[in-house]
C-alpha cells in the first residue's frame, strides 16, 4: 500500500487508486483484462498462477506463496528474488538496468537468462511466461 496526501492508495491494473475503490483480489483474478498467466517452477514442480498487471514478479510470487525470500523488499539491493527465465520468456522481457546487472554479477548460479523478480513488471507482453526458482538463494548485500 502507498500513503499519499493522507490517503491510502493501492495498485489496480498498474494504476494507483484510493484503497476504498480497489476491488478485492478475488475480483481482480476474475477480471481478464488485468490477468496474466505466469508459471513458476519450484523444485521441478510447475505452479501456474494469475498475475495482476502492474505488480512486480516478486509481488506475484509472494502473493502465491512461491519461495522467493526477497529480503530487501524489492529495492534491488540483494539477490534473494533471483529467477531464471526460459529462453522464450527472456526474449519478451525488457533489458535489465545497470543496477540489476550489478546485483546479478555476484549471484551464485546466475545464467544468461537470470533476472531479479523485483525488477520485472507484469505486463500483457509476458503472458505465458515461465520462471525457474533456484533451489538456493544467497543474499549479496
Amino acid at each position: 500500500y502507498y500513503i499519499t496526501n493522507n490517503l491510502r492508495m493501492s495498485r489496480f491494473c498498474g494504476r494507483l487508486v484510493p484503497l476504498l475503490l480497489r476491488t478485492t483480489t478475488a475480483q481482480l483474478h476474475t477480471t481478464p483484462s488485468c490477468n496474466v498467466n505466469i508459471t513458476f517452477v519450484e523444485k521441478g514442480i510447475e505452479r501456474h498462477v494469475k498475475a495482476i498487471r502492474g505488480d512486480s514478479l516478486m509481488e506475484t510470487a509472494k502473493d502465491n506463496q512461491i519461495n522467493l525470500p526477497a529480503v530487501c523488499g524489492g529495492m534491488c539491493e540483494c539477490s534473494t528474488c533471483h529467477v531464471i527465465a526460459d529462453e522464450d520468456t527472456f526474449a519478451k522481457l525488457e533489458e535489465p538496468e545497470e543496477e540489476e546487472l550489478d546485483v546479478l554479477d555476484v549471484v551464485v548460479g546466475v545464467t544468461d537468462t537470470s533476472r531479479l523478480a523485483c525488477q520485472l513488471d507484469i505486463t500483457r507482453d509476458i503472458e505465458g511466461a515461465r520462471f525457474i526458482v533456484p533451489d538456493t538463494f544467497s543474499d549479496m548485500r
